[in-house]
């Protein structure tokens, strides 16, 4: 294992609180039910244009309307919703320190993304990262791990995949690369495992143990 490719919310963040607060604002702005909340969150891990588009088309909601309310929500001011899990900010030192290579893999949009990594002084630890905006195609298509191996000139078998959605994992499938799947973000372990992640850690102390053991 060369590289470790991290998806970034659900899997080193915390981030379903600024999720769920920004989606119960543009409900409220579209005048929708907060039911709707649970259909969203089944998308959460995909780009949010494309999960915006599962949840509300079949609704006959245009999606650059509802796009356009949830992005009215601020979340840059409410981004002290986000924290890290328990004990990841520490796993990375441990990792850095043994001198393990990292990535980021996200469907979060680069800006954002950099602005919130940056208040844990998490740029520098990840090389390469690659966002929506350095894809045509977003997870699960394998584009963004395919422009991983190009960038580092790595093959699939020298890296890790570790994500919490099935979108991670089936797009770590499709790249040929393997995967880890975690379990204290946004979806259970039948849903992951029906993705043939090589392993899965139902938490931060699982994951950490998993990850030393392999990257020795």
């Amino acid at each position: 294992m060369k590289l470790i490719a991290w998806d970034f919310d659900g899997t080193l963040v915390d981030s379903r609180p600024l999720i769920e607060a920004g989606m119960a604002h543009a409900l409220d702005a579209l005048g929708q039910p907060r039911s709707l909340m649970a259909e969203w969150l089944k998308y959460v891990g995909l780009p949010v244009e494309t999960g915006i588009q599962n949840t509300f088309g079949p609704l006959g909601l245009e999606g650059n309307r509802v796009l356009q309310a949830y992005r009215s929500f601020g979340h840059a001011e409410h981004e002290y919703l986000m924290k890290p899990f328990p004990g990841i900010p520490e796993l990375l030192d441990e990792l850095q320190a043994r001198g393990q290579r990292m990535a980021i893999v996200t469907s979060k949009r680069r800006l954002p993304l950099l602005r919130q990594m940056a208040r844990w002084g998490w740029e520098p630890r990840f090389y390469p990262i690659i966002t929506p905006d350095e894809v045509t195609q977003g997870k699960p298509h394998p584009e963004s791990l395919e422009q991983l191996q190009a960038q580092t000139g790595l093959t699939p078998d020298d890296i890790l995949m570790v994500g919490d959605t099935p979108f991670d994992l089936d797009m770590a499938r499709a790249a040929g690369v393997p995967s880890l799947a975690v379990g204290h973000g946004f979806y259970p372990q039948e849903a992951l495992a029906a993705c043939g992640p090589r392993a899965y850690a139902p938490d931060t102390a699982a994951l950490r143990d998993i990850l030393l053991a392999w990257s020795r």
